[in-house]
Order: structure tokens, then sequence, then C-alpha cells
């Protein structure tokens, strides 16, 4: 008879480890996730803040897509569609009200200029992409990392996608 109350005691130890277990993971996720919500603030609430400047400003009905680009300055750009259904990406200057619109069918796509580094620099990986203002001309700003682990930043011209600075081997 004893033997049986020890074994009982012992499972009901095991099932407290357990759950003691399973409350620590939960604290960590919920710790993490606060820790990432915390870390996207500045981003999404700029998101917001150059969406939101496109709509009123009748530029775009929906954004798309969103992208940051921060070098000698913070660039914020979305992409949606206007009224009448054509995708324009509005290009705002860090928290200036100031906005440059392009057509996206006069320049190329993020979808073209990331195959285009692609086919042109073998990275082994994209670290960034944004549209983006240079010598008052927009432009697709990217950063990526080549095979040997440098870190390079290229500037393509929107119109034809022509390399206007180039900065490699960082």
């Amino acid at each position: 008879m004893e033997m049986r109350t020890m074994s009982r005691s012992r499972r009901r130890g095991h099932g407290r480890r357990w759950l003691i277990g399973l409350i620590v993971v939960l604290v960590l996720i919920a710790g993490g996730a606060t820790v990432a919500s915390i870390a996207l603030r500045p981003v999404n609430t700029a998101r917001e803040r150059v969406t939101e400047l496109a709509m009123k400003r009748n530029k775009i009905t929906s954004a798309t897509q969103f992208f940051r680009v921060s070098r000698q300055h913070t660039y914020y750009s979305v992409i949606g569609e206007n009224k009448k259904h054509q995708e324009i990406g509005v290009i705002v200057k860090d928290k200036s009200k100031k906005i440059t619109t392009v057509q996206m069918k006069n320049g190329l796509s993020a979808a073209e200029v990331r195959n285009l580094v692609k086919s042109k620099y073998q990275p082994k990986r994209i670290t960034s992409l944004g549209l983006a203002i240079y010598e008052q001309v927009p432009v697709w700003e990217v950063t990526f990392t080549d095979k040997q682990g440098n870190l390079n930043l290229i500037t393509f011209q929107f119109s034809d996608g022509k390399a206007v600075r180039t900065i490699q081997h960082l």
C-alpha cells in the first residue's frame, strides 16, 4: 500500500513541473511579444501617419505597401491605388508634410528592383528596400549583404533602374 501512495505523489509532482514549465514558456512568449511591439511602435506610427497624409491629400484610397529608408535623411513611402485604380507611390521625408507622388507604371516596382539586384549582384540577403528621394529624384534604395558578408548600398533611379549611387563592401 505504501508503494501506491509514493507513486501517486510522484505523479502529482511531475504534473506540477509541467505546469510550471508551461507557465514559464507562456511568460517568455508574452515578454517577447511585448518587446517586439514596443520596438515596432515608431515604424507603425510612421506608417499610419504617412498613409493618413496620402489619403487626406487624395493621392491614394488604399495602401498596399510601406517602406522606410534611412540614410542621410529618413524617408517613408507608401504604395497604393488612387480613385482611378492606378498604382501610386507617395514619398514623405521624415516628419515633413511635403509629399512626392510617382505613378508606379512610369518606373520600376519593388519586385523588379529586387530581381535586378538579385541578377546583377547575387546578394546573400537583401536587408532593405524602399522608395526615397536622392538629389530631387525618386529612387529605390537597396541594401544587401553579399556572399562575403559585406554590406552594400545601391541607389537606383525610379524611372529607368539606372544605378545613381553605389557603395559596396562596407
